[in-house]
């Protein structure tokens, strides 16, 4: 076990003699394996231990056994205590979720105020196949069956080769304590579910089930390597980025007989369900499919005539008023506006400037997104015209609609930024200062 141990820290370069590492320590037999290996090759190691306190004297019990250990190895002992029900009931989380939360932002304080360079779990093979089953059940394509990642960032699973009964037996011929959490027996728990129903059963079609699944996720894990390449390539002709916004071609992007696939690939970071990928592939080949809205936790996905628009979900546009006094009075605006006094009265032709009659009376202004029922009078127009069919005419996207701010004087908008200025406001021979409006 020693021997399999080092060779597969060294084969896939986990971490070196020379690194400070701090291992997540529950007592339970694989975390004390984990420790008892990293001891006896001779790596420097730190303890750190949660008590969450949901089990009473158990927990108790838990936290006593895991000082006594690390003195008995000569490591260092870190250990805090979680009120895990009252922050889960503020953040509305299972006490599951709440618990996994909560000690890896400790784990990562740990490691910034003590500066380790790695921090391990001792996450194992029978680890792997139950995460590999619950993203099945949950539907995460090839991505969720390469199971738990070896290395990630500064996140390293050391024993992701040794199954639990490889564990157990070394512990049992080493005569290693440990301590076994009841809840782990609660099958109401999905992976205790997993663990003792689904692959119990499955041994008995097949008693080598943990190394038939694990060389499986090998595969998997190239397969993926090679369907996340063949999508970035695709992705460099059908898709572009402009403004921190996704565009995806929907004429290029229907050719393709692997487009939900490459959906998942381009989307998959951004949160967006398999279901939902589904569902927009399907309304890719709809006659009604023009502003069809999708969403994530993160991101918003709109169908528009020539592309798939997705953008950030922006939690500060909710604020959609601000006022401003004077010409200096923009450090406070969400789009960067320029205002120039000046005699000058030579205008430019781009859509991001504007002129109009300066006035002391000018002020306040205020800068705030459209919306319906907003009119204004085109500059060059006799008529008025609403925004909204001006948009229209402009064949901006659902996006492209929402991200319009506009400019207005006490009676009436002056500017539709970034696309026309009201004709009511234009200079004229009378004229002698400008207000010169530009924006970024």
């Amino acid at each position: 076990m020693l021997k399999q141990f080092e060779i597969n820290i060294s084969k896939n370069t986990l971490f070196s003699k020379t690194d400070k590492l701090l291992v997540a320590f529950s007592g339970g037999v694989d975390s004390v394996v984990l420790a008892n290996l990293l001891h006896k090759a001779g790596y420097t190691i730190e303890l750190a231990h949660c008590n969450f306190q949901l089990r009473g004297q158990e927990a108790k019990d838990d936290t006593a056994f895991c000082e006594s250990f690390a003195k008995s190895i000569n490591a260092p002992f870190h250990v805090i205590y979680f009120d895990t029900k009252a922050y889960a009931a503020e953040h509305k989380q299972s006490i599951q979720m709440a618990a996994r939360e909560l000690r890896y932002n400790w784990f990562k304080t740990i490691k910034l105020e003590h500066g380790f360079d790695y921090i391990l779990t001792a996450h194992h093979a029978n680890d792997n196949i139950e995460t590999l089953f619950v993203n099945l059940i949950r539907g995460t394509g090839i991505k969720g069956l390469q199971g738990i990642p070896e290395k990630q960032h500064d996140m390293v699973r050391p024993l992701l080769f040794a199954t639990k009964d490889e564990i157990r037996a070394y512990a049992d011929k080493q005569n290693l304590l440990f301590r076994e959490d009841s809840s782990n027996q609660e099958v109401k728990y999905k992976r205790n579910f997993i663990r003792h129903q689904i692959v119990p059963e499955l041994k008995k079609l097949n008693p080598a089930i943990e190394e038939t699944i694990h060389t499986s996720i090998q595969f998997f894990k190239q397969s993926s390597e090679i369907i996340t390449n063949y999508a970035q390539l695709k992705f460099q002709s059908i898709c572009k980025e402009e403004n921190h916004w996704l565009y995806i071609d929907i004429e290029l992007l229907i050719l393709e007989k692997q487009k939900e696939t490459l959906l998942f690939e381009w989307l998959y970071n951004k949160h967006f369900k398999t279901s939902q990928i589904q569902q927009l592939t399907e309304a890719l080949h709809t006659d009604d499919r023009v502003g069809k809205l999708f969403s994530s936790a993160t991101h918003q996905l709109v169908i528009d005539r020539k592309y798939i628009i997705v953008k950030a979900i922006n939690k500060e546009e909710e604020i959609k008023e601000f006022t401003i006094t004077s010409i200096s009075d923009t450090t406070h605006l969400p789009i960067d506006l320029n205002f120039e006094e000046t005699t000058n009265m030579s205008f430019s032709k781009s859509s991001d400037e504007i002129c109009i009659p300066y006035s002391e009376h000018i002020f306040p202004l205020k800068l705030r997104r459209w919306k319906q029922g907003d009119k204004f009078k085109p500059f060059g127009m006799d008529g008025f015209k609403k925004l909204s069919d001006f948009f229209k005419d402009q064949k901006l996207s659902l996006f492209e609609k929402e991200n319009v701010w506009v400019l207005e004087n006490k009676e009436h908008i002056i500017w539709v930024i970034g696309y026309r200025m009201d004709d009511r406001c234009k200079v004229n021979e009378g004229t002698e200062k400008v207000l010169r409006i530009k924006v970024s």
